[in-house]
Parts: C-alpha cells; sequence; structure tokens
C-alpha cells in the first residue's frame, strides 16, 4: 500500500515538472523583445529627426519683433522677410510682441521649439538688459542662437548751426574744463549714445547725458538750445545736414561713414578712440540644429548682401553687416565683455 501510494506522489511531481517546463518555454517563446523594439523606435525618431531637419523649412516662419510696429527695427524686418520668402519658398509671419524693452518678444522666441520655426530680431539691449542687476534677469548669450546680423547703424554726433563749437576738439576742450556743463541728447539709458559718454568721463570728460524720446525729440531740443549736441544714427545726421538744420562734428566708429564721407571719426577729430553702434541681426532659441542655422545662414546672406537690398536699407540712412552665425556670436561677446568692463556689471 505504501509503494503504491510513492509511485502515485512522483507520478504528479513528474507531470508538475513537465507543465512548468511547458509554460516556460511558451512565456519565452511568446514575449516580445523590448529592446529590439526600442532600438527600432530610435532609430525611427532620429531618421524623422534628419529628415524634419533636411526639408527645413517645410511650413511657415514666425519672425517675431520685439518693438513697435512702424519703427527702424520693424521696417528693416519686414523689408527682409519679404526676400526670405523667396530664397526659402515659404511665408515669413512677422509678429511683433512688445514690452520690457525688447524681453517680451525674446521669451517667446525662447521658449519657442528650437526648430528654426521661431526667430526674432535680435539688439544690443538685449546685453544691457540681462547684465543690468537691478533688472535680476538669469539669461544671456547662451539662452539664444545667434544666426546672423543684419543692419550697421554708427552714431554721429552733430551740433545746431550757430553753435559756439565748430568741431569736435573745441568741444573736447570746453568739457575738460567746465565737467558736466555739456547736455548730450541720447536715446535712453544704457542705449550706445549714453555707453559713449560713460566711457568718454572715465577718460576725464564729464558730459551730463539727456535722455530724449528720439529723433524728433533730440532735434528739436538741439535747436532749441535745451542740449548742445545731438546723439544719433549716421543716418539721421546726415538729412538733417543736408536740410541745414545740423552740422555733423564726428562719427563714432573705426572708420569714416559712406553718409558722412566728409565728417571724421571721433579718433580722426580729437585722438580718443571712441565707437558708438546699434547692431540688429536675428537669433533663435538655444539648441537650433547645425543644419538649420546653416540653411538660415546662406539665406540670409543672399538676401542681406543682395544690391537691391543694400539700396532700400540706404533709403533708410541704414548700413548692411552680414556677419555668419560664429561671426555674430563672438562679436555679441565682445559687446558683452566691453558693456561689463564701462558699467561695472
Amino acid at each position: 500500500m505504501i509503494k503504491k501510494h510513492y509511485k502515485i506522489i512522483s507520478l504528479v511531481l513528474v507531470v508538475g515538472m513537465m507543465l512548468s517546463l511547458v509554460v516556460g518555454c511558451s512565456n519565452s517563446s511568446t514575449t516580445p523583445d523590448n529592446s529590439a523594439n526600442n532600438s527600432t523606435t530610435n532609430n525611427s525618431t532620429t531618421e524623422n529627426n534628419a529628415k524634419t531637419e533636411s526639408d527645413y523649412p517645410n511650413k511657415p516662419i514666425k519672425l517675431i519683433v520685439p518693438y513697435s510696429a512702424g519703427g527702424s527695427s520693424d521696417v528693416g524686418a519686414r523689408m527682409i522677410a519679404k526676400r526670405l520668402e523667396e530664397e526659402l519658398g515659404q511665408t515669413i509671419v512677422v509678429e511683433n510682441i512688445t514690452g520690457a524693452s525688447g524681453f517680451v518678444g525674446w521669451n517667446k522666441m525662447m521658449q519657442s521649439a528650437p526648430d528654426g520655426y521661431t526667430i526674432a530680431v535680435f539688439t544690443l539691449p538685449y546685453i544691457t538688459n540681462y547684465l543690468n542687476p537691478e533688472n535680476k534677469r538669469t539669461e544671456n548669450l547662451d539662452s539664444v542662437t545667434p544666426l546672423v546680423n543684419h543692419v550697421w547703424d554708427t552714431t554721429a554726433w552733430a551740433v545746431r548751426p550757430d553753435s559756439p563749437f565748430k568741431n569736435l576738439n573745441e568741444l573736447l576742450e570746453y568739457v575738460k574744463e567746465n565737467p558736466g556743463k555739456i547736455k548730450v541728447g541720447t536715446s535712453g539709458a544704457y542705449t550706445q549714445h549714453h555707453i559713449a559718454l560713460i566711457e568718454l568721463e572715465k577718460l576725464g570728460y564729464k558730459m551730463e547725458p539727456v535722455h530724449t524720446g528720439g529723433l524728433a525729440d533730440s532735434l528739436s531740443m538741439v535747436l532749441g538750445g535745451h542740449i548742445d549736441v545731438a546723439s544719433l544714427g549716421v543716418g539721421d545726421v546726415r538729412k538733417q545736414a543736408d536740410e541745414g538744420a545740423l552740422v555733423p562734428l564726428a562719427v563714432l566708429d573705426g572708420e569714416r561713414s559712406e553718409y558722412l564721407p566728409d565728417t571724421p571719426t571721433f579718433k580722426e577729430a580729437s585722438g580718443v578712440d571712441i565707437k558708438a553702434y546699434a547692431a540688429r541681426g536675428f537669433a533663435g532659441p538655444k539648441g537650433m540644429p547645425q543644419e538649420v542655422i546653416d540653411k538660415l545662414n546662406a539665406a540670409f546672406e543672399k538676401v542681406i548682401n543682395d544690391p537691391e537690398h543694400v539700396e532700400e536699407m540706404r533709403s533708410l540712412g541704414l548700413s548692411v553687416k552680414y556677419m555668419d552665425s560664429e561671426t555674430y556670436k563672438d562679436f555679441l561677446k565682445e559687446v558683452e565683455k566691453q558693456y561689463k568692463e564701462t558699467l561695472g556689471w
């Protein structure tokens, strides 16, 4: 009887082991290979991204202008947008997003996908804005992808026709003997006009900056005798000089301007090397693919250097100065370094 029970138990164990083997084999053969699927998915994603970049652009591009419609930044952007549409074969949608000295528009751009379908007009006040400790900004040049420089707007100093100062040397000699008495109109605090005055003060030429509302204010103030010198874009000075309203004293750049060829540079006229200019370009969010950057660079270069575009910008009193992405990035870093040294930020 005992032997019979042993046989039954042994038989049950054998059957159980066989069933376990069958189930195990079944599970092994039907469980999907996740690593193979994951590899296929990753390869597919990479291929799709590469295809998207190589097809760029395949939909409209948004161009943010962080300033009001009708200003020089807006007009220049719209001019180039029309030509870019022809070059890229896609619609360029220009959108004015203003506020916070440009940062409302720039933040909108920086928060967009870095795929080249949202870019923005980019200006030097971006740098002074984030450097200023009062603004407590966390953004910097690493927060964007500099694409190209477009406009180069040199500063010129001018006085009214009956000014006692007939040249720059006479003005600076008076400033040396009478610090703080000469008033110079600027377009605003920490603009290129104001920063030039800060640099001059460090060299012993102290003048009082008067921040105006722009060209119209500066003209009325200098002609009315409320300020002694107007610091303006060279194209604006040329126009007023042609009309006999202003007399240019110097151009604040390394070389003479095509708009005022008979006006010396600041260094030529005084021996003091001071430069002030507005440089406007374009930037996108950080992390843009190199292939997209290269395509935009090629299109911008062709459009910016097109003789017709050069002439239409010249009609606004503006010069074009193309810089590719790397050159533009290096230029912006040099400007940042200069501003830090001058402003102590």
